[in-house]
């Protein structure tokens, strides 16, 4: 009797479990860095983003002067793909993001629904709002609220995301002698030491601190651990007097970032309610007007570099090699992890359509300078 009990319990639990519908993976779109090989982004974080998710490579600008064409590529790519959408961005493709939210904002027709974007990923972001190296362009920056959670990271220091508020001499050899490329060496962005900080806007930004500074680094070889702990707390708080840094605290146990979901600290620091009450920019609009930056295609030049023109500027990338098809589907094979199985997205002013009109007016009115790498 008790076998038979046993026998029909386990028939039930298994037909529960064959009916219970799979969990759905979402598509990560990752938007390269300035001439990076494709599929370079989805390694970021030792490919937290995607371990149980199908991630895809967004061409970008072979230049470091256009955001333009990646966040045109951003638009077809997330047209094109169905389902729900993890958008990264690095570098260039972080900057190509913040235009496409600029976008969205003044223009909420051409947003996708709110749910449907399950988390927006910055890192090595020169629009940064506490340290890029583009944060004080007029350009820069994303509207007062949004409906798409947003996490921004910047590992201490980076040379292009983390740059000091002022100079000095000892935070200008700091930041000489800072990377830009340590997204991409073992980095845990779940790590409870990580540093966050939840803004009014809805943006959780992140502070990966760095073990030693940059300016001290060089001397790893001809240091103990202990003389270059005992340096690095003599010079770091010199460096960190010319930064304005908000009120950061570490993020704590729970994060799985690479799945969409933020640590328990996330909702104790929302000082704004909660963003997702709106389904819409266009439900955004009544309560808060959009950054004053322009959405447009951003062309111009690191520093004060002359503007050179790019024959791929208008947005065709001749040596992409895979195009979204009349069905709508991404061509090329979904990939994990480190797998090099990508999809980019080429003549995408084509099979994307054309740019709405009010975008066109917003383009054709000004010009903005990038600094990106």
């Amino acid at each position: 009797m008790k076998r038979a009990s046993a026998t029909a319990l386990s028939m039930l639990i298994a037909s529960l479990v064959s009916v219970a519908p799979p969990v759905q993976a979402a598509t990560v779109l990752a938007a390269e860095g300035t001439g990076q090989p494709r599929g370079t982004v989805q390694t970021a974080f030792s490919g937290a983003f995607c371990t149980k998710n199908a991630c895809r490579s967004v061409d970008n600008a072979r230049s470091p002067f256009d955001v333009a064409l990646g966040s045109r590529h951003i638009q077809a790519a997330i047209d094109a793909t169905p389902g729900d959408i993890i958008l990264m961005g690095y570098s260039l493709g972080a900057a190509s993001v913040y235009d496409r939210m600029r976008i969205w904002a003044q223009d909420p027709a051409t947003a996708p629904e709110y749910g449907r974007v399950t988390l927006i990923v910055t890192l090595g972001n020169p629009e940064n709002k506490f340290g890029g190296s583009d944060r004080t362009n007029d350009y820069a920056g994303l509207p007062q609220v949004q409906p798409y959670p947003h996490l921004d990271v910047s590992m201490q220091y980076d040379s292009v995301s983390d740059r000091p508020t002022r100079r000095s001499l000892i935070s200008s050899l700091n930041t000489s002698l800072a990377r830009h490329f340590t997204y991409f060496e073992p980095v845990d962005v779940n790590d409870p030491e990580n540093l966050i900080f939840r803004d009014a806007d809805g943006t959780t930004y992140m502070l990966i601190r760095a073990d030693v500074l940059p300016l001290l680094k060089w001397l790893d070889p001809w240091v103990s651990d202990a003389q270059m702990a005992r340096l690095d707390a003599v010079v770091r708080p010199l460096v960190e007097k010319d930064y304005d840094r908000p009120d950061y605290i570490p993020q704590g146990e729970g994060a799985d970032w690479g799945n969409g979901t933020p640590p328990p600290t996330v909702e104790k620091l929302d000082t704004v309610g909660s963003p997702g009450a709106a389904n819409s920019y266009a439900d955004l609009t009544e309560r808060a007007d959009p950054v004053a930056g322009r959405a447009r295609d951003v062309k111009g030049s690191r520093e004060d570099a002359a503007v050179p023109e790019f024959a791929d500027s208008d947005g065709d990338d001749p040596e992409a090699v895979t195009e979204i098809d009349s069905d709508g589907v991404i061509e090329g094979d979904d990939a994990t992890g480190d797998d090099a199985g990508t999809a980019d997205f080429n003549d995408l002013d084509d099979t994307a359509g054309a740019t709405p009109e009010s975008e066109t007016e917003q383009r054709d009115t000004a010009d903005s300078t990038v600094t990106t790498a």
